[in-house]
């Protein structure tokens, strides 16, 4: 099913009760007509590939119609994400498929906001449109994956530009950025992360083919207040900018820091920090004499990684931690030190 009748198949998904919905399948049948490669109501009823849903009179009976609205909208949302990492592209072909399961289905699914919210870079103009709408104003997950866009590239060579304006677009709403892209995407990616983003909590960034970047990106102009969790890998943030500060969880790798000093001291803004991977990174300058040792007594996963055991452990020693439940790489690292500078 392409994405053009996923559209139209939502707005016919209850025809089995055609009476309780077809004011809302017109409504929707008018909204996608006039489009461009989607088929017309009537096509669609034809197609005998789109059977009824089973919405019979004693289907009422069935145990999982009798389960609360809030229930249901559990176990669609499951249903749905269970698939999503095999088959990211087909999360609306499958949420639209099970709008047809029976009437109730149709309008939970239709009128749950929370089921529209991921906007995705493999999406048709329709989709989108359509998600857009249902989503009512809810705070949105942006998803960009590099397959699927050279696959859409190869297809319309301008989907990409056309994704990240609309997108852009709403800033104000993302809740979640997840993109991976190949380095001649880059500067289209960065430039569409420049305006603030007010509600921002999760960024992951994915530059393939981008060993070690040293250029550093002025994301969000710094204003991202809500970011609480950042993945980056082969693309570095300015390591002054706010929109890193309170942090909960960072991730880096395929990083070059300019100085030691840079990251120590943006970790310093992030105490509640309970995260900190930092794989296959390096650095040009170790921490200078001058560089205060931080303190993250919240932190409880720490992998880090500089290149070398002695930048990996410059690091490590600016990095106070005195708790006996300190993360393993810490307490180990104590442990060694303690026992070549035994107490006298």
């Amino acid at each position: 099913m392409d994405q053009g009748d996923v559209a139209n198949s939502d707005a016919l998904a209850c025809s089995a009760n055609k009476t309780a919905a077809s004011r809302d399948e017109e409504d929707d049948a008018d909204e996608l007509e006039d489009r461009p490669g989607t088929r017309t109501p009537s096509q669609e009823s034809e197609s005998p590939s789109e059977p009824d849903p089973p919405f019979e009179q004693g289907s009422c009976h069935i145990p999982i119609h009798s389960l609360p609205t809030e229930l249901l909208l559990e176990v669609i949302r499951l249903e749905v994400l269970w698939y999503i990492p095999d088959l990211p592209e087909d999360y609306y072909s499958r949420l639209v498929g099970l709008s047809g399961v029976c009437c109730r289905w149709y309008h939970v699914i239709r009128d749950s906001p929370e089921l529209w919210t991921r906007m995705h870079g493999s999406d048709s103009p329709e989709i989108y449109e359509l998600a857009m709408k249902r989503s009512s104003g809810r705070l949105l997950d942006i998803v960009l994956e590099a397959d699927v866009l050279y696959r859409m590239q190869d297809e319309d060579r301008d989907h990409l530009g056309w994704f990240m304006a609309e997108v852009r677009s709403h800033v104000d709403r993302w809740r979640s950025v997840e993109m991976s892209f190949p380095p001649l995407w880059t500067d289209d990616i960065t430039c569409s992360l420049e305006k603030p983003a007010p509600n921002l909590e999760r960024l992951s960034l994915y530059a393939e083919e981008r060993w070690w970047s040293t250029r550093e990106h002025n994301f969000f102009f710094g204003e991202a207040p809500k970011l609480r969790d950042v993945k980056l890998e082969g693309i570095a943030i300015r390591w002054d900018s706010e929109a890193i500060h309170n942090l909960t969880a960072l991730d880096l790798s395929s990083i070059t820091f300019h100085c030691t000093d840079d990251i120590l001291e943006a970790l310093s803004h992030s105490p509640e920090l309970r995260t900190l991977v930092i794989k296959e990174c390096t650095t040009r300058s170790m921490a200078s004499a001058s560089c205060a040792s931080i303190q993250l007594l919240q932190l409880s996963i720490l992998d880090v990684d500089l290149g070398s055991p002695d930048a990996t452990e410059d690091f490590l020693d600016h990095i106070k931690d005195d708790r006996d439940d300190a993360p393993a790489q810490l307490l180990s690292r104590r442990k060694r030190v303690e026992g070549e500078h035994p107490i006298a």
